[in-house]
């Protein structure tokens, strides 16, 4: 199957849209939601490729989106990514939905895209068949060293005099147990999307987190309002992740007691690109039991 690509209007912002599969096997009352997925910080549409095509060949619409600011999608400019107040990334997503024509989607996020897939459930569980996570910020407080300095004064200036596209290489090799793993195409696209996008890498980092790692009273907000969405959730973790410890599980149980939890092992930050089919074999048995418990 082919995968598309896009640009729709979200919000009055130029949003990049890659879709796999047919859009009509989820019509209304189909079991077949479609799925939609979200990058982290930094990330584009394409970290989700190799996903897209076999949950297209199961009968379902497969989305994967540029967030605001990211890979070509439009900046949003200074917005309150997180809120607490006015959070701008479940308002996005739900009008995301709506201009797609998706009333109920599978959910998954990866890395700060866990966050924004985790608020979107609790802000809207109406709307959200299922919640994958994977490798998902917002759980834990503590990050990467080179994420936390990302949010000092000056970054985007400093970026702008002595950044070099070709530093984003660097920064995903970090994403990764075996560097060995990572496709010649994300390394590209790295270069493409990586730079240009840092002024928003910052923004929304700033957003939720400071020098001292996820900002604590923000996480609680928002932690607080986890039983709004009891719904299905897989809660998917590399065992080697360098960028939001596997030690963040412990939080994960917490928050979602009803989540089933897959550990793969020999792998990083980035579970669906460095170790695809493992996350498939956790990811797709995992989504059809949700279709069936709605059906039952």
């Amino acid at each position: 199957m082919d995968v598309r690509a896009r640009m729709i209007d979200v919000m009055g912002l130029k949003t990049r849209v890659l879709e796999s599969g047919d859009a009509s096997s989820a019509s209304e009352g189909s079991r077949n939601s479609p799925v939609v997925m979200v990058h982290g910080v930094g990330g584009w549409a394409e970290n989700f490729r190799e996903l897209m095509e076999p949950i297209a060949r199961g009968g379902r619409r497969a989305i994967s989106i540029d967030l605001p600011g990211f890979g070509e999608s439009e900046s949003p400019g200074r917005v309150p990514h997180f809120g607490p107040k006015d959070a701008f990334y479940p308002k996005f997503m739900l009008a995301l939905l709506d201009g797609l024509g998706v009333e109920r989607a599978h959910l998954i996020g990866s890395s700060m895209g866990g966050a924004v897939a985790y608020m979107t459930a609790v802000t809207a569980p109406a709307r959200v068949r299922s919640l994958t996570l994977a490798a998902s910020g917002g759980l834990g407080t503590d990050i990467a060293l080179f994420l936390r300095l990302a949010t000092l004064p000056g970054m985007i200036t400093l970026a702008r005099l002595m950044g070099d596209r070709h530093q984003s290489r660097a920064v995903l090799r970090t994403c990764f147990f075996d560097a060995a793993r990572i496709p010649d195409a994300l390394y590209e696209e790295s270069e493409r999307f990586g730079f240009r996008s840092y002024p928003e890498f910052v923004r929304a980092l700033r957003g939720g987190v400071s020098i001292f790692g996820v900002k604590r009273g923000l996480r609680e907000h928002w932690m607080g309002q986890a039983t709004r969405y009891r719904g299905p959730a897989l809660v998917v973790w590399g065992r080697e992740d360098a960028v939001l410890p596997i030690s963040h599980l412990a939080e994960a149980k917490e928050v979602y007691p009803q989540a089933e939890v897959r550990v793969i092992e020999r792998c990083g930050h980035l579970p669906m690109i460095e170790r695809t089919d493992e996350f498939l074999a956790a990811f797709l048995p995992f989504v059809e039991a949700a279709e069936a418990a709605v059906a039952a």
